[in-house]
């Protein structure tokens, strides 16, 4: 396919249109986060999308909302792009944010196996595992 992406799975236009959906919702969360009122300044966090997913709390069903197409996104990007380790880093920690530690260390570990010389992907597969297992890793 052109630009060597993979078609969405699914109706082709009901995806795209949830994908369109999902990806304005997090760059909207993302834009008013980087937002400093203090100086009236833009400034970005250097590590991006991944650091902002640390500060993310769900606090109502509108962020609950925004987590589902949140995880719609990174599940396209990690089946896009099976090869790309920041996208499995996102996908682990989206379901961090969200409570679902295992499955964050489900997807990680997918991840280490999809990028195995990723050293980034590493490091976050220890970080999500407990102290005894984490030393494994």
């Amino acid at each position: 396919p052109p630009g060597g992406l993979a078609p969405p799975i699914g109706s082709a236009r009901g995806s795209l249109h949830e994908l369109g959906e999902a990806r304005s919702t997090v760059l909207g969360v993302k834009l008013d986060r980087i937002m400093d009122s203090v100086t009236g300044q833009t400034v970005m966090d250097p590590k991006g999308y991944l650091t902002d997913l640390n500060a993310l709390n769900v606090q109502s069903d509108a962020d609950v909302r925004d987590i589902k197409k949140a995880r719609t996104l990174l599940k396209s990007v990690v089946l896009s792009n099976p090869k790309h380790g920041p996208g499995w880093i996102a996908a682990a920690r989206l379901e961090e944010v969200a409570g679902k530690i295992p499955t964050a260390r489900h997807l990680i570990a997918q991840g280490c196996k999809q990028c195995p010389t990723n050293e980034d992907v590493w490091v976050e597969a220890a970080r999500l595992e407990k102290p005894a297992p984490a030393k494994a890793v």
